[in-house]
């Protein structure tokens, strides 16, 4: 990565932007390499910095993005246009789980770094848009401990630990994918869509 964008994530890190994490980060990016994920989807987009490295680390990729908070939106958009990388990207402001059902085409990779309780609901839908080869990578799946009993959940995290749990289970108990989840900071899973 780029002095610049090391310098950006450290602002927005500093700014409290809930910025994807340094290894997960790395990690993201080397799936998408080894995997030519060309055609990306990020659901949860944020202020856009985990979109940019995906695309300043591979010239061929163009990356869809979602995101519910208008700022955000547009601050994700004018670092689009900062990087260079505006016109590979395409913007839905809006609700993920209003806007998934309706996209159309596949994709190489999804990146879920959405609301964490909802991964589960989305997953059937993203099923439709995930081709045969590609590859689901969902930040956030043992969130705080929580999910793999390291750490007792707060009955307010209750409803978020359950859905993630389920999304979890999705993912590792269907034939068509193949799933490896990654104890890495607040956790990580990788699945490939096999068939």
């Amino acid at each position: 990565m780029t002095e610049k964008f090391l310098e950006k994530r450290a602002q927005a890190k500093l700014n409290h932007e809930p910025v994807l994490r340094d290894k997960s980060l790395e990690l993201l990016i080397k799936t998408a390499l080894e995997n030519d994920c060309v055609r990306i989807l990020e659901v949860g987009t944020n202020v856009g910095l985990s979109g940019i490295a995906l695309l300043l680390s591979n010239k061929n990729a163009h990356l869809t993005g979602i995101e519910i908070n208008e700022e955000k939106a547009n601050q994700a958009i004018q670092n689009y246009k900062e990087f260079g990388v505006y016109e590979r990207t395409q913007m839905f402001l809006g609700d993920a789980t209003e806007i998934i059902p309706l996209l159309t085409g596949e994709y190489d990779l999804i990146f879920l770094d959405g609301p964490k309780g909802h991964y589960a609901e989305y997953l059937p839908n993203l099923m439709s848009n995930l081709k045969v080869g590609g590859i689901i990578f969902a930040d956030n799946v043992l969130f705080r401990g929580y999910v793999n009993g390291k750490v007792k959940t707060p009955h307010k995290f209750n409803t978020t630990k359950n859905s993630m749990t389920k999304y979890l289970h999705s993912v590792t108990h269907d034939e068509r994918l193949q799933t490896q989840i990654i104890d890495i900071e607040d956790g990580v899973s990788i699945t490939k869509r096999i068939k």
